[in-house]
């Protein structure tokens, strides 16, 4: 059976989750329709020119690029939760809305996002055996139509700055959450598996993180972040 469509289709559901997140911070810092499609329009022509340069990268400047994914993505997240606390603590305390202020950190392209972008034009290049830039074109589109149609939904909702900022800190620690756990599945994909005792000492430092996540919560609910 074939399973190169089942496997682009995968990619292109992964380009709609990565617009859900532009999408979000367009739609809760409630931007115009002008605005919006301003941005949709940036992410659709950042796709043509990823796929113009699809097989033009020398593979090892790619892969010394590549091996900063984890800085860069620490860096995103910790930037998404402060200022997701700074947004939510401004709304919930003293009523000041910074969402126009802050918005740009879930919907402005930043590294990750056009390292994600150039992967998908890559594996979409590879699957479908097509050129660089009719694969642009295919990664713009979703990208534009996603991010034009989510926000609307998005913004129909009503919610306040507090809920961008909310959404932002969930997001940061979903990036968190991926750096610590991807790496360690794949790791354990890759190793037969083989049953072995675990030592108590080794459980020690997942459920410090757990308890770290319960006192983020309380600390947040202390300062005003969460009503």
């Amino acid at each position: 059976m074939d399973f190169t469509w089942l496997a682009a289709s995968g990619v292109l559901i992964g380009i709609i989750i990565f617009a859900l997140k532009v999408s979000l911070g367009c739609g809760l810092a409630s931007l115009s329709r002008k605005e919006t499609l301003c941005i949709a329009t940036l992410y659709l022509i950042l796709s043509l020119v990823m796929g113009l340069v699809v097989g033009l990268i020398p593979e090892g400047s790619l892969a010394s690029v590549m091996s900063m994914g984890v800085a860069m993505h620490m860096a995103i997240a910790l930037l998404l939760v402060g200022m997701g606390v700074a947004t939510a603590r401004e709304w919930n305390r003293h009523g000041r809305d910074l969402s126009r202020k802050t918005f740009w950190v879930l919907s402005v392209p930043c590294p990750a996002c056009l390292a994600a972008t150039f992967l998908s034009c890559t594996a979409l290049a590879g699957l479908l055996e097509v050129t660089g830039w009719k694969v642009g074109v295919v990664v713009g589109f979703v990208f534009f139509v996603s991010i034009a149609v989510l926000s609307t939904t998005v913004g129909n909702m009503g919610k306040t700055p507090s809920s961008l900022g909310n959404a932002m800190i969930f997001v940061g620690l979903f990036y968190i959450f991926s750096i610590l756990l991807i790496p360690a599945y794949l790791k354990a994909q890759s190793t037969p598996f083989v049953p072995v005792a675990v030592q108590a000492a080794d459980l020690v430092t997942p459920y410090l993180f757990i308890l770290g996540l319960v006192a983020l919560g309380f600390v947040g609910r202390r300062m005003g972040v969460f009503l």
